[in-house]
């Protein structure tokens, strides 16, 4: 009888935490969808054409650098605001 309390102790904290973890992991999952609207990327899921970063052109082309530092300063200042 013991050890089925004790399953069954485990078992529904396994449960809680796993339920929590959804959770969470949604809430995550709409803010991080939000921050790829703000940055002009389509939500988790649907295929793009276009690059992920543009990482590349930022190591060989030091101009597109300079030039993106605005915009990621703009993009910054609204996550920060959220």
């Amino acid at each position: 009888m013991l050890r089925a309390i004790i399953r069954s102790a485990l078992a529904i904290g396994f449960a809680i935490f796993a339920a929590r973890q959804v959770v969470y992991g949604g809430r995550d999952l709409a803010r991080y969808n939000k921050m790829r609207e703000m940055s002009g990327d389509p939500p988790l899921g649907v295929r793009t054409q276009k690059p992920e970063t543009n990482a590349e052109a930022r190591t060989s082309n030091p101009f597109a650098m300079i030039a993106s530092l605005p915009s990621d300063l703009a993009r910054y200042l609204k996550l920060k605001s959220m």
